[in-house]
């Protein structure tokens, strides 16, 4: 079994727009990095909508989501400072079914 953690943002710019663009690939470079470096084993950039996205990460159990908890914390901080989005929500658990 793994744990998830889901975090849902929001953005002030278009995924479309070279601003938005400019996000993604911050996301891709910068902050999915950070949050493998704290012990998952996936993370997860997901559009929702436009202007909307959540960020799925997998980590190989509670113990580690937990310890990775203030780190992740920083990072998202640093993520609204830096960028225009800001979180909207979190939900935590452990998965029971998988393929």
């Amino acid at each position: 079994m793994s744990y998830a953690v889901i975090s849902e943002w929001v953005s002030k710019n278009s995924r479309q727009s070279a601003e938005g663009q400019a996000q993604e690939q911050a996301a891709k470079e910068k902050f999915a990095p950070g949050v493998m470096a704290l012990g998952a084993k996936a993370v997860y950039f997901i559009y929702t909508s436009d202007t909307t996205f959540n960020v799925v990460t997998i980590y190989p159990d509670e113990a580690t989501a937990t310890n990775a908890a203030e780190k992740q914390r920083a990072i998202r901080a640093q993520a609204s400072t830096e960028l225009p989005v800001s979180m909207t929500g979190e939900v935590r658990g452990e998965d029971f079914a998988s393929s």
